[in-house]
């Protein structure tokens, strides 16, 4: 287990060959960068606690989803760490109220909550929050992102405002497809792709989509490369109206997509590409492909 995020003495610990993100999601916590979601194993596999504590609260409601006689369960678990809780979504809990856990030990099973887009995979949303403020979606207790220092990758084409990642397609079905560039940061505790001194975290839409914004996460020495809505601890807001980002296969022709998922991890990270709708085409194993980040003007939102 390693530390994916921490508030004041609380460690959220997550597995080894986890990934984590804290901008890719809309949910409200992720707006101020008060959450982070964990993701490994597959849906109906063994979840892990994050942390050490006193399960204090489990809470079962029916999350929205678009299906008819489709049952989408959603849970909360609360566990107190000290003088605060630790919330947790999307694990059908197998712990009771009063018991003991510590980092690493069973918490429950994956579930594919009504929350989640076709092409997300099963992970843990973990937040800290006040023991009387706990069940509300906002929240403003921002955690600190364990990425030290990011190499600045050599990604970007000399005398273009451009920034490209190109790999090998290594997993492919109906809901995303996965790809493995070498260009990746992997200079501290976490990986990630990087532009600039910054490690990319989030969705990035190739067109409209829910998710309007995603996360630069680096340090303050450094200068964003896109313009941004909002500055949070070593992390930035991006609108992606900020960008334009286009995929492109072996042949140079342009893919149509959906966006581009980025996510963090501790070893190897890989680019998530999202379909327009589920079963839409999308390259298979051992397709080259290359992703383009075109910036569009420096400077920050007023």
């Amino acid at each position: 287990m390693k530390v994916a995020a921490s508030y004041k003495d609380i460690k959220i610990m997550a597995p080894d060959d986890a990934a984590f993100s804290f901008f890719k999601s809309p949910f409200a916590a992720h707006e101020t960068g008060s959450a982070v979601d964990i993701a490994y194993g597959d849906f109906g596999s063994r979840a892990v606690s994050p942390v050490d504590g006193t399960v204090v609260d489990i809470r079962e409601f029916d999350s929205p989803t678009p299906f008819k006689d489709r049952d989408f369960k959603e849970y909360i678990t609360a566990i107190r760490c000290g003088e605060l809780f630790v919330k947790i979504l999307h694990v059908k809990p197998d712990v009771n109220i009063g018991d003991c856990i510590r980092a690493g030990e069973g918490l429950g099973t994956f579930i594919r909550s009504g929350y989640y887009y076709f092409w997300n995979s099963p992970h843990l949303h973990v937040e800290v929050r006040r023991p009387d403020d706990y069940l509300r979606a906002s929240n403003n207790m921002v955690l600190d992102v364990p990425v030290g220092v990011v190499e600045k990758c050599v990604n970007k084409p000399e005398n273009t405002d451009v920034f490209e990642f190109s790999g090998e397609v290594v997993f492919s079905d109906n809901r995303y497809a996965l790809v493995d560039c070498p260009d990746h940061s992997t200079s501290g505790p976490v990986s990630g792709y990087s532009v600039d001194g910054f490690l990319i975290d989030g969705f990035i839409p190739a067109g409209e989509h829910a998710l309007n914004r995603f996360g630069l996460i680096g340090t303050k020495q450094n200068v964003p490369p896109f313009k941004y809505s909002m500055s949070i601890g070593n992390s930035y807001m991006v609108h992606p109206s900020s960008v334009d980002i286009r995929v492109f296969d072996g042949q140079d022709q342009l893919l149509k997509v959906a966006g581009v998922s980025f996510i963090l991890s501790f070893g190897k990270p890989l680019i998530k590409l999202v379909p327009t709708q589920h079963g839409a085409c999308l390259p298979q194993c051992g397709e080259k492909i290359t992703v383009k980040i075109e910036k569009r003007i420096q400077g920050t939102l007023s």
